[in-house]
């Protein structure tokens, strides 16, 4: 009987938020290069997405978190990030972005720079 009164109290505080599934979050590669330029910027990505209909809701600089050789005109590990509806995914994949959940490494945000 406790266990269930701890349990349902639990429950109760669970966050009002939207259903899952609602908000998926994508990448891209800047594409890089080292020694040359800083690739396209967020900016250029999201106007891309939603010219193409995708709800983008945040966007950001990231990294792949991937080691790579510190050589001139080798990629970089910069990606873009970006928050969108889930039901807008395959939109985004077409247009060459995929869910960070794919992605192997360590993503995560970082500065854009």
């Amino acid at each position: 009987m406790i266990l269930l009164s701890v349990l349902s109290a639990c429950a109760a505080h669970a966050p009002a938020s939207s259903p899952a599934g609602d908000v998926v979050k994508v990448f891209k590669s800047r594409g890089a290069v080292q020694c040359e330029g800083r690739g396209t910027a967020p900016e250029a990505m999201r106007a891309e997405l939603e010219r193409a209909g995708v709800r983008v809701q945040a966007s950001a600089c990231g990294s792949d978190g991937r080691m790579r050789p510190a050589v001139c005109g080798a990629g970089t590990d910069e990606i873009n990030l970006f928050d969108i509806a889930a039901a807008d995914l395959p939109r985004a994949q077409a247009l060459g972005f995929a869910p960070l959940s794919q992605l192997k490494g360590e993503a995560q945000a970082a500065p854009c720079r």
